[in-house]
């Protein structure tokens, strides 16, 4: 679908939809307890006991969320990812890869990336994989759907927006196994996705549900202008003018830019982030995006504190996922327990809900408590193979904001060079 179709589309879809501005929408956070329910009595081994729930800030919309991950597969993610990943989003075992790529592009004679990887296990393209696949296993697929393109030369549907969440992860793993490709084609990425979400391609169409992209990407745009050889201005412009339409549909583009090539001529990541309203992160290590693809909220509730007040103790563990969906392990005492629960929206509003759940100790344990203790186990060893904190990571990340504002913004003009 070309950019005028789009713009009648989105057009269309603001009409019928009556989509306005989220701050017009904005209210204080929404916060629902879904389990366990009000004056449940608990008789389990742990005195800890897992309690989840929803939060959100928009009014007047559903829970339904609508997510498509778009990955970049361009030629130049087969380069080291800053760190060892291991297992990391148990990343199939066949990525091995033995071509050579080249740099994703030539600026004033020079290509910009290091020296090619024998193994894509550690690659850029892994580091997505697995970011992406953290993301995922924290989403809720009662309410939330994923889907997945990748792009390069083009961009290529190869999940239409879906609850079954195990094809999805299959799909990244495809990704992984095909291996990189070619030169860096956002705004083909960007439309795609718009379609997508909008319902106007192969996706089943929801209009009650928050749209989002997660863009990943190593680089910038270098085609359809610049051919995948050159940095030209217009495939910047193209990109940015595509999440311009993104957020008038209503659709945040969320921009991870990873690595060093992405890092040095941000003005694309940074200006598609701000058209559609969704964040820009700098990751200069690109495996970190592990650490930091979890802290965006595309329901606008970024902080979730759980306390039991009869004895003062907080939640251990606690996960806020990106949908709005959080779950903890909440220490309880024998007999009467007071449990709140306290979000704060991104525009510093707050809101709350509490439930009074009766515990006695016994002899079974809470199978449900052991499977989220687990995966908390995983999801802290995948971060612990980074060798930083992620509070270290975060701080990069904010640094690397601060840098991008001081810095130009304009991509130099092609002067030629070696194609990819």
């Amino acid at each position: 679908m070309n950019e005028l179709l789009i713009r009648f589309a989105v057009l269309g879809f603001v009409l019928f939809t009556g989509a306005i501005p989220e701050l017009a929408l904005s209210a204080e956070p929404r916060v629902q307890i879904l389990s366990p329910q009000e004056g449940t009595r608990i008789t389990q081994e742990q005195n800890l006991i897992f309690l989840s729930g929803k939060v959100a800030r928009v009014t007047g919309r559903s829970t339904n969320v609508d997510i498509f991950l778009v990955v970049d597969v361009s030629g130049s993610t087969a380069q080291y990812s800053g760190s060892d990943l291991g297992d990391a989003g148990q990343l199939p075992d066949n990525s091995g890869f033995s071509g050579f790529p080249t740099p994703q592009i030539a600026i004033g004679g020079m290509g910009l990336g290091r020296p090619p990887m024998v193994s894509l296990r550690n690659s850029i393209l892994a580091a997505e994989v697995a970011a992406a696949r953290r993301l995922l296993a924290q989403l809720n697929s009662e309410s939330t759907r994923v889907g997945v393109l990748a792009f390069s030369e083009g961009a290529k549907l190869l999940q239409p927006l879906t609850s079954d969440f195990a094809r999805v992860r299959d799909v990244l793993d495809d990704i992984l196994r095909a291996g990189p490709y070619g030169g860096t084609n956002i705004v083909e990425g960007i439309r795609m996705g718009i379609t997508e979400l909008l319902g106007l391609g192969t996706s089943q169409k929801r209009t009650d549900a928050i749209k989002v992209q997660f863009l990943l990407t190593d680089g910038f745009p270098s085609l359809p202008i610049g051919r995948g050889k050159l940095a030209a201005p217009e495939d910047t412009n193209l990109a940015i003018n595509a999440a311009r339409l993104a957020g008038k549909a209503g659709i945040k583009v969320h921009v991870f830019a990873l690595g060093e090539e992405a890092l040095s001529y941000p003005r694309a990541a940074v200006g598609i982030a701000k058209e559609s309203g969704g964040t820009y992160t700098p990751v200069i290590r690109p495996a970190d995006a592990l650490a930091v693809i979890e802290s965006i909220s595309v329901v606008g509730v970024d902080y979730v504190q759980v306390v039991n007040q009869t004895s003062g103790q907080k939640a251990t563990q606690l996960r806020l996922a990106a949908d709005g969906f959080f779950s903890s392990a909440v220490p309880v005492i024998e007999g009467r327990n007071q449990i709140d629960v306290y979000a704060r929206a991104s525009d510093g509003s707050n809101g709350r809900d509490s439930i009074t759940v009766y515990y006695q100790s016994g002899t079974q344990k809470s199978l449900e408590l052991e499977i989220f203790l687990e995966k908390e186990r995983k999801l802290q060893v995948q971060i612990e193979r980074l060798g930083r904190s992620p509070a270290e990571i975060q701080r990069d990340v904010e640094r690397n904001r601060e840098e991008t504002q001081k810095r130009p913004q304009q991509i130099p003009p092609p002067t030629g060079g070696p194609p990819p």
